[in-house]
């Protein structure tokens, strides 16, 4: 990673460090839901970007470890940290449960699978009385939060558990970003470029897919397990299979091979809808949340054209362009 790109990335955190604070409590708000989405994106970097797997049910692994945390909370009276850990791990299984149609599945029958896998959880699993011993039954779970030493953190302390949120994607992001540079992300990429090479060189497809879709699980899972802490409680709704496609959407928008990309997406996801509303407001027009599903596929379909690797791809083009003009005007004025 250059030093523009390194410099951007500061910026970035820099900003989502100082400015929450001095907005309103609704945007504050949105502002770690924004968190909670870079996360479910941020799995997507790895599955997608990293691996080349296709998922259209990363919403389904968060349900998971929502659901699973407030049940451990609730029935089992467990530390929230300690429910959320094994939330997570909830959603590492079904992972690689999921990831096994990986095993001899590509392209779109890949996802169509994966796309089925989150039709049957959002309108069986999580919504069927049967296990309302895991979702809570009609009502969800309702979590008070937690303590982080001396702070609360819960949905009516919302920039605590905003900046823990922030603290755990940053530390997240940053293992990607080891990840990418270690023998097993170039074997990840390696799949991703070709499976047939990757099997020729002695990777172990069956292993790394499996690990990918687990790990990819996780991570989404991990948002899911922070969400009850935002909102205060755990329902079906946020974990609809359009959350999915949302998801994927603004990973391809941003760019899906880079991390900083989750934290742009996530951003998009978390505060489009409001601005949307407000803009509304002002302009005393009514416009209603499916502007928002339009304005993204017209966002879609404008970058698939003119930047086919991302926003964050062609930023970060921009970006290597400068850190090499930079030593030839030096050597120039010489």
């Amino acid at each position: 990673m250059n030093r523009v790109i390194r410099a951007a990335g500061f910026l970035l955190l820099a900003l989502a460090i100082t400015v929450p604070a001095r907005l309103d409590l609704e945007l504050q708000f949105d502002a770690a839901l924004a968190v909670i989405y870079g996360l479910a994106i941020l799995s997507l970097v790895l599955l997608t970007g990293y691996v080349g797997q296709i998922s259209l049910c990363q919403a389904t692994f968060m349900g998971i470890s929502a659901f699973g945390t407030g049940m451990l909370v609730n029935t089992f009276h467990l530390n929230y940290f300690v429910a959320a850990a094994a939330g997570v791990l909830m959603s590492f299984l079904v992972g690689i449960v999921v990831g096994i149609p990986a095993l001899r599945l590509r392209g779109i029958l890949l996802a169509v699978v994966t796309l089925g896998v989150a039709l049957v959880f959002d309108k069986y699993f999580f919504l069927d009385s049967a296990y309302g011993w895991f979702t809570g039954g009609s009502f969800g779970w309702h979590v008070s939060g937690t303590h982080v030493g001396s702070i609360k953190v819960d949905s009516l302390h919302v920039m605590p558990a905003y900046y823990v949120l922030l603290g755990i994607f940053v530390l997240v992001a940053l293992a990607m970003l080891r990840l990418h540079d270690s023998g097993s992300g170039r074997r990840f990429r390696a799949i991703r470029d070709s499976e047939l090479a990757a099997a020729t060189m002695g990777v172990d497809l069956t292993r790394y897919k499996l690990v990918a879709f687990g790990l990819s699980a996780a991570i989404a899972g991990l948002g899911g397990a922070l969400y009850p802490l935002v909102v205060g409680s755990v329902s079906a709704q946020p974990f609809s299979f359009l959350y999915s496609l949302q998801f994927a959407a603004f990973a391809v928008l941003m760019g899906i091979r880079y991390v900083p990309a989750a934290a742009i997406g996530g951003f998009f996801m978390g505060f489009m809808p409001v601005i949307l509303v407000r803009l509304s407001h002002s302009l005393h027009h009514d416009i209603k949340y499916d502007w928002f599903q339009v304005v993204l596929g017209a966002l879609l379909v404008a970058q698939l054209i003119l930047l086919p690797d991302g926003v964050w791809g062609d930023v970060r083009q921009k970006l290597d362009h400068l850190q090499v003009k930079a030593p030839r005007r030096k050597v120039e004025t010489a």
